[in-house]
């Protein structure tokens, strides 16, 4: 499978002015990850081609213009993305499987050149693994990893339908009866008890978001994304900002630990961003 990942790059700078030293961030350029089956690829594009390259993924590109890219792209190593298996840790094969799946490859837009993405899927892969033993209801589920020459090369999950963000982006276009004032307080509350269980585990979330948050087929909210979840106290590799997944403009306090407040800020973060998306909507009873 060919899919090509777009991305905008940030960069902060300092600049002057009366009050002392203002830090502003701007767009640097565009970052390109790449996926040619298992080969890794990544490699940026000036801003611009931004008119020609929205952020977002492409996994429909013609096969002349996707080698176009990758001729401009750098192959990643195969050992800086993709852990060594350990025993223990289920295994998942898609070929045999009857289910729905997704499979979650290495997060390499984060690359820089080091075995830190093989270390966070490894870690992410052992926090599944973990909760398989201690199940949530609102917590995702886990399938098992996918090993390819004794490396995990992807992470299986059950398919759900969507994230929160996209039902709060169709309830903007549609109107707030296609979410309801009750059932955003439903979904909250169930990420709320999906969280209290990782914190009765000695776990934090870290990076709870409206793209972190899913629903499943029967309108059920899940948390999902566990690559940031560590146990207090450890150094957060990934996330630990509040309002991090809307972008600079919008961060908020950043946790370097793991740790309960993160969470319930960032919680809290997302409960007033639905109050803020739905609730001046006519008709919207609010949150």
């Amino acid at each position: 499978m060919r899919t090509l990942q777009v991305k905008e790059a940030w960069s902060q700078r300092s600049q002057p002015s009366i009050s002392g030293v203002v830090q502003s961030w701007e767009r640097k350029d565009l970052r390109l990850t790449a996926y040619d089956g298992y080969e890794a690829y990544i490699g940026t594009l000036p801003l611009e081609e931004s008119s020609n390259w929205r952020a977002g993924v492409y996994d429909d590109l013609a096969d002349a213009e996707f080698e176009r890219l990758l001729r401009s792209m750098s192959r990643i190593p195969d050992h800086d993305i993709y852990p060594v298996f350990e025993e223990g840790i289920t295994q998942f094969e898609p070929e045999t499987s009857t289910q729905d799946y997704f499979l979650k490859q290495p997060n390499t837009s984060i690359y820089k050149g080091n075995d830190d993405v093989a270390q966070l899927m490894l870690a992410e892969a052992r926090a599944n693994q973990r909760f398989l033993a201690h199940p949530h209801v609102n917590l995702g589920s886990y399938l098992g990893c996918v090993v390819r020459g004794g490396r995990i090369v992807s992470l299986a999950f059950p398919k759900y339908v969507g994230t929160l963000a996209d039902r709060v982006r169709k309830a903007r276009q549609l109107g707030p009866a296609h979410f309801p004032a009750e059932e955003r307080e439903r979904c909250i509350d169930s990420i709320q008890s999906a969280v209290r269980h990782l914190h009765s585990l000695g776990y934090a979330h870290n990076d709870i978001s409206a793209c972190n948050i899913m629903f499943d087929s029967s309108g059920t909210a899940m948390l999902i994304d566990l690559d940031s979840c560590a146990p207090f106290g450890e150094k957060v590799k990934k996330g630990g900002i509040v309002g991090g997944w809307r972008g600079p403009s919008f961060w908020k306090q950043e946790f370097k630990q793991s740790s309960i407040e993160c969470d319930e800020l960032s919680l809290q973060y997302v409960r007033n961003w639905l109050i803020s998306e739905l609730s001046d909507k006519p008709g919207s009873e609010g949150l």
